[in-house]
């Protein structure tokens, strides 16, 4: 009998897992859908919000001597007469070609100096991010586990006060202690050969990253320990310890997936700030990075270079949080309707 009740077992399976995989194929596809149209929707948002902006860019650019001629020269030039719907569409068009346009100060396309200074933003925040997430899922999980012993109440205390920093104060207080009184890293800069230079990049990346993570970490400490807290309450795990099992043996065993849950929800929600951080860090470190490109242009009034960076920042955190909604579905199988 030990043949066919194999049989109908793996018949039962088979069908049971493509049943999770469509579902799991499904909720995928509802996500894209959700970029695209969240896309569109942030494209239209940014051109029109910066179209109908105060003041005349073509005016602007000219100088204050120019004459009307002039102006609308300029106008004709850079495609500013034309109806708003053809250059919106003209404009989405070419940034599925990943052609941003040129910037109206130098001529330059902006989708290169984007590519450019991404090279210096890009890993500012993944190492930034990396170091939150390392030290956050065990720093939040003991101080949920021991949230009533002395060093628990250290952590919460801790994590209060990273959040309360401003992230410029706590930069200038690194800067100050650490490049200038002890002179151990460069004070503010970046190589000029980029990464042709790796040790004189990541010399100048060690500060500002740090800087960066510091709010970003006590941040995911505090949703890591609510969360470890919340586990630790559970019965599964009363009945574990009442078995001889330990704390850390139970977080580590089982307690890890669901603590990293609410990480990995918190991390997606996190990066438009982490990426909103870096502009300021760039500005305290002198980073040329993609925010100190997009203030200058903003003082520039270089509209067509401020759309581009505003779109490629928008679309870095759309694409982003949809993958991590992802993994998350991957991770959690009640979101994807499983059994």
């Amino acid at each position: 009998m030990a043949a066919p009740l194999l049989c109908v077992a793996a018949t039962d399976a088979a069908p049971a897992a493509r049943s999770r995989a469509q579902r799991l194929a499904v909720a995928v596809a509802q996500q894209v859908g959700v970029l695209v149209a969240s896309l569109l929707a942030a494209s239209l948002l940014i051109f029109l919000a910066l179209h109908y902006l105060p003041g005349d860019a073509a005016a602007i650019l000219a100088g204050p001597e120019a004459t009307a001629a002039q102006v609308a020269l300029l106008e004709q030039r850079l495609g500013l007469d034309r109806p708003v719907a053809v250059q919106y569409l003209d404009w989405v068009f070419g940034a599925l070609r990943l052609d941003l346009g040129d910037s109206m100060l130098d001529g330059r396309s902006v989708a290169s100096q984007i590519g450019e200074k991404l090279q210096v933003t890009v890993p500012l925040c993944v190492a930034a991010l990396l170091i939150s997430v390392l030290v956050a899922l065990p720093l939040g999980m003991i101080a949920g586990a021991r949230h009533r012993t002395w060093y628990g109440h250290l952590i919460g205390a801790l994590t209060q006060l990273g959040v309360a920093l401003p992230v410029f104060a706590v930069g200038l207080a690194l800067v100050t202690v650490v490049a200038v009184k002890w002179r151990v890293l460069p004070v503010q800069g970046f190589p000029p050969d980029r990464w042709a230079d790796p040790a004189g990049a990541i010399h100048s990346l060690i500060l500002p990253t740090i800087t960066l993570a510091i709010p970003l970490t006590a941040g995911l400490v505090r949703f890591v320990r609510s969360a470890t807290i919340d586990i630790v309450a559970d019965e599964w795990v009363r009945t574990a310890r009442a078995q001889g099992w330990s704390i850390p043996s139970v977080l580590m065993r089982q307690g890890l997936r669901n603590a990293a849950l609410p990480l990995v929800a918190i991390v997606g929600l996190e990066l438009a700030g982490l990426l909103m951080g870096s502009v300021l860090i760039e500005q305290v470190f002198a980073l040329p990075g993609i925010g100190q490109m997009l203030l200058k242009d903003v003082g520039n009034r270089d509209i067509v270079s401020v759309q581009g960076t505003l779109l490629a920042l928008t679309s870095v955190i759309m694409i982003v949080t949809i993958a991590l909604n992802i993994v998350y579905t991957l991770i959690d199988p009640r979101l994807r309707g499983s059994k």
